[in-house]
């Protein structure tokens, strides 16, 4: 399930779907009917619900042109805030979201008091936030109600806490009027040096919020465990410095509750921020720290990559030495040693897609089977069970996604080339075709029309004789966007072959 929908109610999902349908059309005149229909929407309420976007827009900006115009139809040039400003202001009338901000941000939070501000009743705010406690139970954390709340391993309530708050705000703006945002900004500067997002314009932020969340947790006594796990990596580790916090002002956190919030940090340094640079000092102190102090993290993570060179990375197999891919892989493993089971993640929550293409797919469940065979060894046996195995393969496919060769892998687009009978005009085409990767080629006979995916030809003869054949006309002298027009058919056919 995606974001919005563990947010959001029915018509108000439609209305965000609706907002970010017309964004992308840059159109100054759509037809409402074909939105509809393209949206499996009824067209009379897709008008109801497009004027009420209309009058929305128009609050948020008094300048706001209409995006209605006559005949049925839309101009989407005239939306006048972004995607991320309209989830928002949808997001302040989400009993769930408003919630989790009213819980975070109140001293004394209570359920009766959130009825009342939000002129709700128990049964609705239960009814409303139900697909979120389905969502965080896969965690094993639940709502509370006595005192409106979360409960569970502290750690995963504030992970979960940042996911939610940061996606739906998204920086629009600060939504923690109980935190001065300094102290974020003093919280962030503390322990920048460990994290690569610090080093980012939108990484700032989302420490920030993480840093909102950390001070709000403790401000209600609300404090992590130290966990065994980090010993192999903290313990007398002088770049994990234990009294960052020593002269903290804003609590008065004893020494041990001190070590267990720093040991927290630096555990969130690893799992959130996934390595992009090559040279960045906190991933080289990572692959340092990891490679000298024995843990099976790093073992894994080269188990796993000898693995993938030798089933799919054969006679490229040097792109898997890159410093990134090690330092990600460790930061997964790192993860699920620690908590063991499944835990809030922004790709998690985002609810992104499988791999389409068939050879990925294939990465991914050999994957799950390398690791399963693997997981009755010692040193796995604690945190490579039948629950994580799955989410692990997951996100190690991911990493190895951009450097996988699934054309390699992948079933070939079969074309048949019908052109003039010209030795330079055919070798100039088939050079083309052979440098996309992922198509097969032959001179077009009628007798195999049936095999072709796809008919290149310089003749609309063809196309009339044989109106069943899916063709893309070829001009001799077209220039480069006929090239790309045509690159962009291949990598559509071939993606549909491979699902």
């Amino acid at each position: 399930m995606h974001f919005e929908e563990l947010l959001m109610d029915s018509s108000t999902l439609i209305k965000y779907k609706l907002f970010k349908k017309i964004m992308y059309l840059a159109s100054p005149s759509y037809p409402i009917a074909q939105i509809a229909s393209e949206m499996q929407l009824n067209y009379q309420q897709t008008v109801i619900d497009l004027t009420e976007i209309d009058q929305e827009l128009a609050q948020l900006d008094p300048e706001h042109q209409s995006i209605l115009l006559r005949a049925g139809k839309i101009n989407s040039q005239n939306l006048s805030c972004t995607l991320d400003d309209y989830r928002y202001h949808l997001l302040q009338s989400s009993v769930p979201f408003q919630f989790i901000l009213y819980f975070l941000n109140e001293d004394q939070p209570s359920i009766d008091d959130f009825c009342i501000r939000y002129n709700s009743s128990r049964s609705t705010v239960s009814r409303k936030i139900e697909s979120l406690k389905t969502y965080l139970k896969q965690f094993k954390l639940r709502f509370t109600y006595t005192e409106a709340g979360m409960a569970g391993d502290e750690r995963l309530i504030r992970l979960a806490l940042f996911n939610i708050t940061w996606l739906g705000v998204k920086g629009v703006t600060w939504p923690f009027p109980a935190m001065d945002e300094a102290i974020a900004e003093d919280l962030v500067d503390r322990f920048a040096i460990h994290f690569p997002l610090a080093r980012t314009y939108i990484g700032r932020h989302e420490l920030k919020f993480l840093a909102a969340i950390f001070y709000l947790r403790l401000k209600k006594q609300n404090y992590v465990r130290y966990d065994k796990a980090y010993n192999f990596l903290m313990k007398d580790n002088s770049y994990y410095d234990m009294t960052k916090l020593d002269d903290w002002e804003y609590f008065d956190l004893n020494p041990r509750q001190k070590r267990q919030e720093v040991s927290f940090i630096y555990f969130l340094s690893h799992i959130i921020p996934f390595y992009t640079i090559d040279d960045d000092p906190a991933l080289l102190h990572t692959l340092k720290d990891f490679a000298q102090r024995p843990n099976p993290v790093y073992l894994l993570a080269q188990d796993y990559l000898a693995w993938a060179k030798e089933h799919f990375f054969q006679g490229y197999e040097e792109v898997l030495s890159q410093p990134t891919i090690l330092g990600n892989l460790l930061n997964v493993g790192f993860g699920y040693y620690t908590i063991k089971h499944p835990f809030p993640s922004i790709p998690h929550i985002l609810g992104r897609e499988q791999a389409p293409v068939r050879s990925l797919r294939e990465l991914q469940e050999g994957s799950q089977d390398f690791l399963t065979e693997i997981s009755g060894r010692e040193d796995y046996r604690s945190f490579l069970t039948p629950e994580t195995i799955p989410l692990i393969a997951k996100s190690f496919t991911e990493i190895l996604e951009p450097f996988f060769d699934w054309k390699k892998f992948a079933t070939k687009v079969n074309v048949g080339i019908a052109l003039e009978h010209n030795y330079l005009l055919i070798t100039n085409l088939q050079r083309f075709l052979a440098e996309t990767r992922f198509a097969t080629w032959e001179t077009f006979n009628s007798a195999h029309l049936k095999d072709y995916d796809l008919v290149i030809t310089s003749s609309l003869i063809l196309s009339r004789q044989f109106p069943e054949a899916n063709v893309f006309f070829w001009d001799h002298t077209g220039s480069e966007p006929q090239s790309i027009a045509l690159l962009q058919r291949l990598a559509t056919l071939v993606r549909e072959k491979n699902r």
